[in-house]
Order: structure tokens, then sequence, then C-alpha cells
């Protein structure tokens, strides 16, 4: 079993505690997901416009990773 990787890909709750970032990117857009103190962390950045285009933070990894989803449906559309 694979302590980093779920079934389905995703980075495991023990991957995102040793650090690991969740990333998908693009030339020109970055959206990331990541576990920092007691919380996880979603945030995005448009390197065309030079902006940051939100940060969000969570509780629980399943609000993390519906927002995560939800944006990089938005994102990468």
């Amino acid at each position: 079993m694979d302590k980093f990787r779920t079934k389905s890909g995703r980075l495991t709750p023990y991957a995102l505690a040793c650090g690991y970032i969740e990333r998908k990117e693009t030339k020109t857009r970055r959206l990331e997901l990541w576990h920092e103190g007691a919380c996880f962390h979603v945030k995005a950045h448009d390197f065309a416009e030079h902006c940051r285009l939100f940060w969000e933070s969570f509780q629980t990894l399943g609000e993390a990773r519906r927002y995560f989803d939800t944006q990089a449906r938005a994102v990468f559309q």
C-alpha cells in the first residue's frame, strides 16, 4: 500500500502532513492544496495577470478537496 497516494491518485493525509503539495497547473495558472498547522489551504495564481485568484483555508481535508475540485473546473476550463 502506498502511503503517499490514494487509489484515485490524490495525496493522502499523511503525505500532506509531510509537506507534499497537491498541484494542478498550466503555463499561466496554478492551483495548490496543502496542509499547514491545523488547516488545509487552497490557493490559485494567474501568472499571466500577475495576481492571486484566491486563497481559502479549511478545517477538514474533505472540505478542502471539494473546493479544490470545484475551482479546478472553473480555473482550467
